[in-house]
């Protein structure tokens, strides 16, 4: 039997909880039916504890800093600029033309954004489109593209266009006036599990101890989770808050940190290749997104066995149970945040309770299934 011959394209391979998505993928893709090409747009280095070691990469934009040689520098720097004034300038056609002539079975631009314009300009047989997020509340692909015009004529390029919750999916169809089909993100559980149990996370015993991860940036709403902090500690609460993750904000809230007296009881570990000892190892996992297009995350504080205290957001419900059968659900405001971490705060129960709902809210992911549904997609 032939393989199909499969592109996934991309912005950027580290960071996010799409690219995360985009490893168990690569993972765990069916190499006896699949021949599979990563094409980042930029180039990075591939680290094989995250990214198989038998496919092929491809990237556009040349790292500088790879260069050992001034001239070297100086071509890639050149070669860049060039590139950056095409995509600019002209269609995703010519685009591709110049920098991508690949031709696939299959291509799927994995993220939004530039992945998608640059797969639209592509002759492959079969193109697909991932949305990970809700883009008319988060419209940040706007400069990816030229106009809404051209980024509606993108889409519509496309043969499937999957969206991760059904709330992102609302969104694609209303934005880009192309039907869109839901396509949960595939969980590796036991590889989360294996990876939880790799380092022991040090801990204030006695203290209630809470994790969240996520990037540095206004839509994960980590400034009013730490003025929620503040206002905890200061109605006398003992509590931790470790946020794993790296980003824009870092000074901002390391300024918010600061003001509110709150060095040593609020900390900022940056990225970490492997958040999940952390996730383990805490009391409760909070989740404070402005707005978001599915709480991975969450999902796997379920399968650590940590109980989520998380904004109504996404697929919430569905992740957490429409009664909180597997985890707190508040309002998405700040005071309903508030109250909901000071009612655990005040009741010890809740803990134990939760953590027991939490088990069984985290045997209810299946990667093997999640799978399934991608391959169906992709062959017929």
């Amino acid at each position: 039997m032939k393989k199909k011959h499969i592109a996934f394209v991309v912005n950027g391979l580290y960071g996010g909880g799409a690219e995360r998505v985009l490893q168990v993928f690569l993972n765990n893709f069916d190499r006896r039916k699949y021949n599979i090409t990563l094409v980042n747009y930029r180039e990075e280095d591939i680290n094989n504890e995250f990214y198989p070691a038998d496919i092929k990469y491809i990237s556009i934009l040349k790292n500088l800093e790879k260069k050992r040689s001034k001239a070297g520098r100086i071509w890639a720097k050149i070669y860049n600029k060039i590139n950056l004034i095409v995509y600019d300038n002209f269609s995703p056609r010519a685009f591709r033309q110049l920098y991508l002539r690949d031709k696939f079975d299959i291509e799927i631009a994995f993220i939004e954004g530039y992945a998608t314009r640059i797969v639209s300009g592509g002759r492959s047989n079969k193109k697909i489109a991932w949305v990970h997020i809700d883009l008319k509340l988060y419209p940040w692909t706007d400069i990816a593209f030229r106009s809404m015009n051209e980024q509606i004529k993108c889409y519509s390029s496309f043969d499937e266009v999957v969206s991760v919750s059904k709330s992102v999916q609302k969104s694609v169809e209303e934005l880009f006036l192309h039907e869109s089909i839901v396509i949960y993100n595939p969980i590796d559980t036991e590889g989360i599990r294996r990876m939880s149990s790799l380092f022991t996370v040090e801990r204030k015993e006695n203290t209630l101890f809470f994790i969240s991860v996520g990037r540095l940036v206004p839509q994960k709403g980590y400034d009013r989770l730490i003025a929620i902090i503040g206002k905890l500690v200061a109605e006398g609460f003992d509590l931790n808050l470790w946020i794993v993750g790296e980003g824009t904000e870092r000074k901002y809230l390391e300024e918010l940190i600061k003001e509110r007296k709150l060095e040593g009881i609020v900390r900022l570990l940056g990225y970490q290749s492997n958040p999940y000892p952390y996730i383990k190892a805490a009391d409760w996992f909070v989740f404070s997104s402005r707005y978001e297009g599915y709480g991975l995350v969450v999902a796997e504080a379920l399968i650590l066995k940590t109980p989520v205290i998380s904004v109504m957001c996404a697929e919430m419900e569905q992740l957490l149970g429409e009664r909180n059968e597997w985890g707190i659900i508040v309002e998405n405001e700040d005071i309903a945040l508030l109250n909901g971490m000071r009612n655990i705060l005040k009741d010890t129960e809740q803990t134990t309770r939760y953590r027991t709902q939490a088990i069984e809210g985290g045997n209810r992911f299946s990667l093997e299934r999640q799978m399934n549904e991608i391959y169906n997609l992709i062959d017929n």
